[in-house]
């Protein structure tokens, strides 16, 4: 082949590189462009994804814990009231032994323990349920009235257990000093009984009926909290 043939051809082949060049390299590297940035975009949105995602479970989570804690609230202060209802204010002293007034000494001190947790119990609903809760009102009611009977309680409870140590000691001491003192001292205890019921009563009637109110809007408050979960 003439040498001028080959520069000819070598002229052509270049020629030819030139087009290719100009028109699939710039579409290539657009391309390549376009795939970087959408991997770059992908990364990005999965990113975002997984930030909602977490958002999403730890409110969850925390949503689950707020309800669980609220129910273990509900139910503390049930078993509160339930206790102070079965347990102090359902009693007659006429049943307590005769031990010089040492149960009755118990029986207060339970009774002031058992005030101070309903009331605790109590402040932890406030925490969890709305000013306007029907059963936030009813466990008000019942919280105001422990309140009130501790005040009875507090004010004569007082001649309860002097007149029942003195009518101990006049049984214990019936052979000595005759019969007369005893059924005096008996008669004592029953008046001071008598004063602390009159008050007592009534608070005791209208207990039993806000402590079935409670248990009622409870089971409807924990149904409704179980399918609203």
């Amino acid at each position: 082949m003439a040498q001028d043939e080959i520069t000819l051809l070598y002229v052509v082949i270049a020629f030819l590189f030139g087009l290719l060049i100009k028109s699939f390299l710039p579409n290539y590297v657009k391309k390549k462009a376009e795939n970087l940035a959408t991997k770059e975009d992908i990364k990005n949105i999965t990113e975002k994804i997984e930030s909602v995602r977490s958002k999403v479970e730890i409110n969850t989570d925390a949503h689950k814990s707020y309800i669980s804690e609220r129910k273990l609230a509900l139910l503390k202060f049930y078993d509160e009231i339930s206790s102070f209802h079965y347990e102090l204010m359902a009693v007659n002293f006429g049943d307590f032994p005769m031990d010089d007034g040492q149960s009755l000494y118990e029986y207060q001190s339970n009774y002031y323990k058992a005030v101070a947790e309903i009331l605790k119990s109590y402040q932890r609903l406030v925490i969890y349920l709305p000013n306007d809760s029907i059963l936030l009102g009813t466990a008000n009611s019942i919280t105001n009235n422990v309140i009130d009977s501790r005040k009875i309680l507090k004010s004569h409870f007082g001649s309860i257990k002097s007149t029942s140590i003195k009518e101990n000691q006049a049984y214990a001491n019936i052979q000595i000093d005759g019969r007369e003192l005893y059924v005096l001292a008996t008669k004592e205890a029953d008046v001071a009984n008598n004063n602390y019921w009159v008050l007592m009563k009534p608070l005791a009637e209208s207990y039993r009926e806000i402590y079935q109110h409670y248990l009622t809007n409870l089971n409807t408050y924990l149904k409704g909290s179980e399918i609203n979960a």
